[in-house]
């Protein structure tokens, strides 16, 4: 994603010079530019107006100076040709076009999406290593018992990367003390509907130190860590 933008942003961005408009305007020194060409960004609207950049070169000092501006003025670059003189202000090497508001793209607010996205990223990664680690904990010291299946529902992924697509199993079971749990889990062992259906009793881990704690078995489970769970 943070590519993405990045690439986005270029094609917006441009390399106009930074400058403070209104202490330029207020305290610059107004002299003559001659146009020297004129770029219509037409692969950009805002507001259905296509941005230009307006190239201008100027005497400063007995030098040649070259400078550009973006600006949104439809009319007022209508009436402007390549070789036209335009009125400009400079003050301490940078100047401005006089009366022709310079726009700047908004890519300082634009770049907050990556780092929103990079905060619920992490988000999302801290939350799933803490369900894995649950899970690793159940399978080397749950207690081996039995769910009866309640709802087996496919749970969709991502779009086109189908991240996070798989099977989550409602399922009930009974501590040792008599108590009624609901839980669900979550596996992307989908042979889970070819074996499985409601009210199935199906093999689950149960925390020794907490009952609310529970995950299902699934067959490749037990037969990839050699548990030897009956399914029967």
């Amino acid at each position: 994603m943070i590519t993405l933008f990045s690439l986005i942003f270029s094609s917006i961005g441009d390399e106009t010079p930074e400058v403070d408009y209104d202490l330029i305007y207020s305290k610059g020194k107004e002299t003559k530019a001659v146009v020297t060409d004129i770029d219509i960004q037409y692969n950009v609207t805002i507001n259905e107006v296509h941005p230009t950049i307006i190239r201008y070169q100027y005497t400063e000092n007995g030098k040649q100076v070259e400078s550009k501006q973006k600006v949104l003025e439809v009319r007022k670059i209508e009436e402007l040709e390549i070789g036209d003189e335009i009125a400009i202000k400079t003050l301490n090497g940078n100047s401005i076009i006089k009366n022709m508001e310079p726009y700047e793209f908004p890519l300082k607010l634009f770049s907050i999406i990556p780092v929103f996205i990079i905060i619920v990223g992490l988000f999302l990664i801290l939350y799933s290593i803490n369900n894995i680690r649950k899970d690793i904990y159940l399978y080397k010291f749950g207690n081996i018992s039995k769910g009866r299946i309640i709802s087996i529902m496919p749970k969709p992924g991502l779009p086109i990367s189908n991240i996070g697509q798989g099977i989550v199993v409602h399922y009930e079971f009974e501590t040792k003390n008599g108590q009624k749990i609901f839980a669900e889990s979550f596996s992307t062992d989908f042979s889970i509907m070819g074996y499985m259906k409601k009210d199935d009793l199906i093999p689950i881990f149960i925390s020794p130190k907490n009952d609310y704690d529970s995950c299902l078995v699934t067959k490749s489970d037990s037969y990839k860590n050699n548990w030897n769970i009956s399914f029967d």
